[in-house]
């Protein structure tokens, strides 16, 4: 099966339709049939993040992967058995099980009641918990300049603005960087709205 038809199949599955899957990711439906039928690609970010809205794996979107999901889930109707049991969640991370109080207890020590969990929980964080980073030290302007191409990691208070933007892009004519959806980022903001680099490395989504 082509991974072009996964994404669809996936969205079935998950009971979504197009307008119900386009509002989750913050795209226009559109964008999502693009998707689907292999006319727009998709950046690692947004991969990841249709992997995590549809609870399949990367690796199933892009049909090296068989399986519809690559890690264990855990049952919510098991969680009163499951006393002391770390579970991860991808919105707040890792929590403990408390089946005394019927709550999951966080790293912040805030509490959820069993009763309103709503996202997907599961034993070990799924492969699409990961995400990219820049890592090293920032690049200079003229490294930038002189780069076949550079991550890019955006300056921003919005997370969901900066997981958008963020990504691989190409240096041109010393004036900008552009990604392959016709995003720049303008050199003579370098150092105030974002900063390159010539590496990456996978980190929790959570972090």
């Amino acid at each position: 099966m082509e991974a072009v038809n996964r994404i669809a199949q996936a969205r079935s599955d998950a009971g979504l339709s197009v307008n119900d899957l386009a509002e989750q990711m913050g795209v226009d439906a559109t964008t999502v049939r693009n998707w689907e039928s292999g006319r727009r690609q998709l950046t690692l970010d947004r991969l990841l993040q249709l992997a995590q809205v549809l609870n399949v794996s990367a690796t199933y979107l892009l049909g090296l992967d068989e399986r519809v999901d690559s890690a264990r889930q855990v049952d919510r109707s098991m969680l009163p058995v499951l006393h002391r049991t770390p579970v991860w969640t991808a919105g707040r991370g890792w929590a403990l099980v408390n089946s005394a109080a019927k709550t999951l207890l966080f790293a912040d020590k805030s509490e959820l009641p069993f009763a309103i969990v709503q996202e997907p929980l599961y034993a070990v964080p799924p492969a699409f918990a990961l995400s990219l980073r820049g890592i090293g030290d920032p690049l200079s302007i003229d490294a930038v300049c002189d780069a076949e191409r550079v991550w890019v990691e955006p300056i921003s208070d919005d997370a969901a603005l900066a997981a958008e933007l963020r990504g691989w892009y190409r240096p041109h004519k010393r004036r900008f960087v552009e990604n392959e959806f016709g995003q720049r980022f303008y050199l003579d903001v370098y150092g105030a709205k974002w900063l390159a680099f010539a590496g990456t490395v996978c980190e929790n989504a959570d972090n």
